[in-house]
């Protein structure tokens, strides 16, 4: 199973599973603020709204994998990082 596959496998895991969402949203939380970009920045980078962001950063909701991986980009992260906690396996 290739890395994309298991990312997309966890985020989909993630939306019914409050565990999953809330470390997912600590890691996007962490690194939003690592880099000091806002949610309203990062909404418009990405072309959603504000309180998409917001409801991400809270684990309310889990981005789909386009946003995360434009997200890793942006931040200079490791897709499989955020969306897995894990780190890349060589």
């Amino acid at each position: 199973m290739n890395r994309h596959t298991q990312s997309m496998g966890l985020l989909e895991r993630s939306a019914g599973n409050d565990r999953l969402r809330r470390a997912l949203a600590a890691r996007l939380d962490r690194a939003l603020k690592r880099t000091g970009i806002s949610s309203a920045r990062a909404a418009n980078c990405l072309g959603v709204s504000e309180y998409d962001v917001q409801y991400w950063r809270r684990g309310i909701t889990v981005p789909p994998l386009n946003a995360c991986m434009r997200l890793a980009t942006v931040l200079h992260l490791d897709i499989h990082w955020l969306c897995t906690g894990q780190p890349h396996a060589s």
